[in-house]
């Protein structure tokens, strides 16, 4: 395992790949309900942004970077916050740790990585936290 990092303009945290990895899960899963229960081309651009994360080797997740999704627009920062805060509440219903057979269906890439184990939640809600302080207060228009 490996390390990469989250951007937003001059900004950045730190995170495990395999993290990463579980939270573009998330953020896609709630991007898809976001798009089917309001449909607009920023909530299909969102889906569209963490479906782009791809997870290379160790340490190399590409397309992180929320500054071209948000790029000033507060509807987009206001929706990324909405898709946060989401995607943290599905995981807070795993109640401490995501099973094995859930990891095993959602999450495992075949000759990447597996996790056999229950992951514990802490540490990716933490890692939301760290992704909405990232992003801050509302972005500047200019």
């Amino acid at each position: 395992m490996g390390h990469d990092f989250i951007k937003y303009e001059n900004g950045y945290e730190r995170f495990n790949d395999f993290d990463l990895w579980v939270l573009r899960h998330f953020f896609v899963k709630e991007a898809q309900v976001f798009e089917a229960a309001r449909p607009s081309l920023d909530t299909t651009e969102l889906r569209k942004f963490f479906e782009g994360w791809d997870w290379l080797c160790p340490g190399v997740v590409m397309d992180t970077d929320f500054s071209p999704f948000i790029s000033g627009n507060h509807d987009r920062w206001r929706l990324t916050l909405d898709l946060l805060q989401s995607a943290g509440d599905r995981i807070a219903e795993f109640e401490g740790h995501i099973p094995p057979p859930y990891l095993e269906a959602h999450i495992n890439l075949h000759r990447k990585v597996t996790c056999r184990a229950p992951l514990p939640t802490k540490d990716l809600l933490i890692g939301i936290g760290r992704i909405c302080r990232l992003l801050g207060s509302e972005p500047s228009t200019h």
